[in-house]
């Protein structure tokens, strides 16, 4: 067998590759798998960013255009009402010839978008044109000044007749300087007035392309891209290239009004991306080439697939390398078996994981042996531990051999014994599954048995009854141990508060000199955990620490407060009565000595739950007494448990109370009105002596009253109070102080501010201000007559 598996052979076995190749296809299924949902959502995610950055782009662009565009209207209505601009002004000469000039410069001034503006007017004298340059005659302007080469002074005019809107020349050129010089201008006519039907002139608003161009250069830096302004009906008012092309490759007749799509002209692939203007019906298109549009989603595709190679040779790689470390501690493993006493015989034809399971199987009975002995020893040291905390009575030498025969050792003098119970064991229960429980009460067990070494020796055993681990420690240095024990169980509960988010109580019994003493302080340490029902949980109790029963006081139950109990669940408060619950069952803390003279007091509450639940709803509620149920009191593990379940069942029975109270409200709320309309003038009236006089809670009787009116209680009483003093103000001659006594105020100042905040003026303004109307109507009558 050795010849077989020789370690220092190069040749492996066919099992390397089998490891190799599974670990291969993991890689390649995880880089595919990865790479593949990478590719989908981070390449689609990157082109969609590049989509919309260029689509914001676009759109700032348009924002601006039409902002320029509605400066244009703007000065247009603000031109058309100057009155240094109007038709009878611009008839005259001389200096107001000088001004209207100066007030067209001003406009032009103001905005950088225009180049100039020149305002025709043909009520008066038409030959006249007036442009921010200068006045000019209309023959001159056309021929010398701006010498447009398909338009006119007559064209113009003819325009201006039949103008209904805005209208624009596409870019065209346009001579200047007697035609030595030339210009590009959009140029933008808007009548005057404006969408009247009849224009008596127009603004001539010349815009120059160069500036337009300079505005679009960045949407236009691409090699290749177009830019162009459509009008309402798609015709080009002006367009831009980096190329500076005379005839850019757009087509009208393609009227695509998505935001973004892609055409073919030319035999070039263009993204076309258009944005709408929302004044008026115009339109920005940008024709990008789309190798240009998405070179950035290429190159990363090409990165990504590199990123992609790289990682699956580093993959192979790693594979290769997992694969043979494995392989050669196999081999280990097998020389390992090898060098034993040779059982397995030699096969050539078995690879290491075949040599390995058919010596694992040869070993595998006495194995069993073992794990069946060991489960034996198991139960016979819980039964011992168990015979020990029920104090069965042994001999000595019987309970040395029944020590010895479940391995425990007691190599000290003293004895002591804890139990550990889990708090809340109903949550614990629902929280955790069966063998979830089961596995956590080992856990307590084994870390109780491991932390009782520092102190001694420890053993312990899960106990059903007392739902929680019996712990018999051994104690090897008695000068400190309450000290010792008390560290102990303090690192126990904070191990498994932190860890597993449930709590323990520790009982502890007292300390004893004889093993046969263990079964004693095991009842001590419960008697101790009893008195958790009254100090809560998270506990740790010492039998010896707890205060004699002789010196119980003879009265704990609070009678004191069972009238204002069940006053207030009467009246249908749970706040009061939750309050009053709590006063009780801290009451039952401080007067209660005894664990059962506390359950005694618990019981007596719960009697009284019982009676005032009975006659308020016609039952008792559920789980207050029998057998089972969380709020029986002998099962109950705290006060704090049955504090809570007692709230519940008062707030229960409150909501029963109100909603039965609200049910036969209507008479109620008559009366609270008609309470409120006689007695609004007592300035004594107030929150508190209306709830007294309804026999109610200040918070019921306001929620009631905005349920049925919309306003609280104080906020009807101002309403009705304000109603009542506008009527005084109105129809009475008395003053401001009788005002204010009279319905119920006693504060002047505190009435004044009221009055406005609620009128929007004084009291005096608007006795005032009633009188002035009243009063109007009189002098209309005088001044008829």
């Amino acid at each position: 067998m050795l010849n077989v598996f020789k370690m220092g052979s190069g040749k492996r076995s066919v099992r390397f590759y089998k490891l190799f190749l599974s670990y291969l296809l993991l890689v390649l299924f995880v880089v595919t798998a990865v790479g593949g949902m990478v590719y989908i959502n981070i390449i689609s995610a990157l082109q969609n960013e590049v989509e919309q950055a260029q689509l914001s782009s676009v759109a700032q662009f348009r924002d601006t255009m039409e902002t320029r565009l509605r400066e244009l209207q703007r000065i247009s209505v603000q031109i058309s009402t100057n009155p240094l601009l109007t038709p009878y002004v611009l008839s005259q000469y001389g200096y107001d010839s000088y001004q209207a000039v100066a007030e067209l410069n001003k406009y032009r001034t103001s905005n950088s978008f225009i180049h100039n503006i020149v305002l025709k007017n043909m009520s008066y004298d038409s030959s006249r044109l007036f442009a921010a340059s200068g006045v000019y005659e209309q023959s001159e302007f056309f021929s010398r000044i701006y010498s447009y080469e398909n338009w006119g002074a007559e064209a113009l005019e003819q325009q201006i007749r039949t103008m209904t809107g805005p209208v624009v020349r596409p870019a065209e050129t346009v001579y200047t300087s007697s035609r030595t010089q030339y210009s590009t201008f959009v140029t933008y006519m808007y009548p005057l007035p404006a969408y009247s039907g009849k224009p008596y002139g127009a603004i001539l608003f010349l815009l120059d392309v160069d500036v337009l161009q300079a505005m679009a250069e960045h949407l236009v830096s691409r090699p290749g891209t177009f830019l162009y302004l459509l009008d309402e009906k798609g015709n080009t008012v002006f367009s831009a290239n980096r190329d500076k092309l005379a005839n850019p490759p757009f087509e009208r007749a393609n009227a695509d009004k998505r935001s973004i799509s892609t055409r073919s002209v030319m035999g070039i692939t263009y993204t076309v991306i258009r944005q709408e203007f929302a004044s008026n019906g115009w339109s920005l298109v940008q024709m990008v080439p789309t190798s240009q549009f998405i070179e950035k989603v290429d190159e990363s595709r090409r990165l990504f697939g590199i990123v992609l190679l790289a990682l699956i040779v580093i993959g192979t790689a790693l594979s290769f390398l997992l694969a043979n470390n494995n392989y050669q501690k196999l081999r280990q493993l097998v020389q390992m078996f090898s060098d034993g006493k040779g059982r397995v015989k030699e096969n050539g034809s078995m690879d290491e994981m075949v040599y390995l399971s058919n010596a694992i199987r040869e070993m595998s009975g006495q194995e069993s042996m073992m794990i069946e002995l060991k489960s034996k020893k198991s139960l016979i040291r819980e039964n011992v531990l168990l015979s020990l905390f029920k104090n069965k009575p042994q001999p000595p030498e019987g309970l040395a051999a029944t020590l010895e025969l479940a391995e425990i050792r007691f190599d000290y003098d003293h004895f002591v014994s804890l139990l550990l119970a889990i708090d809340d064991y109903t949550g614990f229960q629902t929280a955790y599954s069966g063998s979830m429980q089961e596995l956590l009460k080992f856990s307590i067990l084994n870390a109780a048995e491991e932390l009782a070494s520092e102190t001694g020796r420890g053993y312990g055993v899960s106990i059903v009854d007392d739902r929680g681990i019996a712990l018999a420690i051994n104690i090897k240095d008695t000068s400190s141990y309450k000290q010792q024990l008390e560290s102990f169980a303090s690192r126990l509960q904070t191990f498994f508060q932190s860890h597993y988010k449930f709590t323990l109580s520790i009982g502890v019994g007292r300390l004893y000199r004889e093993p046969g003493s263990i079964g004693l302080s095991f009842e001590e340490a419960r008697q101790a955990l009893q008195y958790r029902f009254v100090k809560g949980s998270n506990q740790i109790l010492f039998h010896e620490l707890l205060p004699a029963a002789s010196r119980e006081q003879a009265r704990s139950y609070p009678h004191e407060l069972e009238d204002r109990l069940f006053k207030s669940m009467r009246q249908g408060n749970a706040e009061e009565a939750e309050t009053t619950i709590r006063s009780m069952t801290d009451s039952i803390r401080v007067l209660s000595v005894t664990p059962e003279s506390a359950r005694l007091a618990c019981a007596g509450l719960l009697h009284s739950l019982m009676k005032i639940s009975e006659e308020l709803q016609g039952h008792v509620p559920e789980g207050l007494y029998g057998d089972t149920g969380s709020l029986n009191v002998q099962r109950a593990e705290t006060m704090d448990q049955l504090e809570t379940e007692m709230i519940g069942i008062c707030r229960r029975v409150c909501e029963h109370v109100c909603s039965r109270m609200e049910s036969r409200n209507f008479k109620l709320r008559d009366d609270i009105i008609q309470f409120l309309h006689e007695r609004y003038a007592d300035n004594s009236l107030s929150l508190d002596t209306i709830a007294d006089h309804f026999g109610m809670s200040p918070s019921y009787i306001t929620r009631f009253i905005k349920d049925q009116t919309g306003s609280s209680l104080i906020r009807y009483l101002d309403q009705l109070r304000m109603a009542k003093a506008k009527e005084l103000l109105v129809t009475g001659t008395l003053n401001l102080a009788d005002v204010t006594s009279e319905v119920g105020y006693v504060d002047v100042s505190n009435f004044i501010k009221k009055f406005k905040k609620q009128e929007g003026v004084t009291p005096e303004q608007y006795r005032k201000l009633h009188a002035a109307v009243e009063n109007r109507p009189k002098h209309s009558e005088n001044h008829e007559m």
